[in-house]
């Protein structure tokens, strides 16, 4: 290749393969979020019956993005990667494309809640990245692997297994790093009543006062928040853990609420199958899964400041909740 087209093409390498890397780790980080986004998108396109292959498909997508981000840096299989790549890319500008000219989708998810992109700013950034990939796609069979293929095959391997780890810990416990707008530091009670230009709504919205139906206010004192967006899909194990918690924090003065999307009548029902000691706060659906990734999870706050949060793999004792609040 003469220089110019080489710089372009090492300009391309470096640019996409970086982008799919950083992209890709902050879904990793965080493949429930991204899981609802994809709901969200099956829900535009009537294709509910995709659902429940979402997180599936969410962690799939995690970790192809990072393994072909690290296989364009490395030059290894371009011809595979840089049609594995086109795919890619005129799958995601269609769906950020039909997403900026009908406003169904005002956020694509690309990268999680770190970086809020509107539609029109993703489809831009798709086509943008779509010219760099066609560059590495017309050049793929004179692009030479770093080093050697087997170092290639090795790198891209690694990369893959550890992207699939990593999957797999922020799925069973919290994302690594917290970008929503309940992590902890913040002051809910402050989030669900600041505006947010950028959103047009407020920062923690469709957040409905816990003390509205358990007739205590959740931002005074020590609270536990017990989320439940779904209680007939919750882990069993992490609601009986909660009724067990409960028992034991609330003569210590730590109030115990929970908030739950589930209907009435299934509600009532589970209340009495697990013996359930601690109100239920209905509220929306799609601001609990934001409020924590774990089905149930736990929320402490101290005078409505988020103190500490736990998925219901990593349940603290009542000693440690205790502790957590001096």
């Amino acid at each position: 290749m003469k220089t110019p087209v080489l710089i372009l093409v090492w300009i391309s390498r470096i640019l996409v393969g970086v982008l799919f890397i950083v992209s890709g780790l902050i879904k990793a980080n965080d493949t429930m979020g991204f899981a609802y986004k994809m709901e969200e998108y099956f829900h535009v396109f009537g294709t509910e019956f995709m659902v429940p292959f979402a997180q599936f498909l969410s962690t799939f997508f995690c970790i192809l993005e990072i393994a072909l981000g690290v296989a364009v840096l490395a030059g290894y299989m371009m011809n595979l990667s840089s049609w594995l790549l086109i795919a890619l890319i005129v799958f995601f500008t269609f769906l950020t494309g039909y997403s900026a000219i009908t406003n169904t989708v005002t956020d694509c998810g690309c990268f999680g809640d770190a970086v809020k992109l509107t539609p029109w700013q993703s489809f831009c950034k798709d086509l943008v990245l779509l010219f760099f990939i066609v560059i590495l796609f017309v050049f793929r069979n004179k692009i030479k692997p770093l080093g050697s293929s087997i170092i290639g095959g090795i790198t891209t391997g690694i990369a893959t297994l550890s992207s699939c780890i990593f999957c797999w810990y922020t799925y069973n416990h919290l994302p690594v790093k917290d970008f929503r707008p309940y992590k902890i530091g913040t002051n809910v009670k402050t989030c669900i009543n600041t505006f947010d230009p950028e959103k047009g709504s407020v920062k923690c919205k469709d957040y409905f006062p816990f003390k509205a139906t358990c007739n205590e206010d959740e931002f005074q004192g020590n609270t536990l928040m017990v989320i439940m967006y779904d209680m007939e899909k919750a882990d069993e194990s992490g609601i009986r853990a909660s009724v067990a918690l409960a028992a034991q924090l609330m003569p210590e003065g730590v109030k115990v609420m929970g908030g739950t999307s589930t209907g009435s009548d299934t509600r009532e029902q589970l209340v009495k199958k697990y013996s359930i000691n601690y109100c239920l706060s209905p509220q929306d659906a799609t601001m609990l899964k934001t409020m924590v990734r774990s089905n149930p999870g736990f929320i402490l706050l101290k005078e409505g400041k988020v103190v500490n949060m736990w998925h219901y793999n990593d349940i603290p004792t009542a000693e440690v909740i205790l502790q957590s609040l001096k």
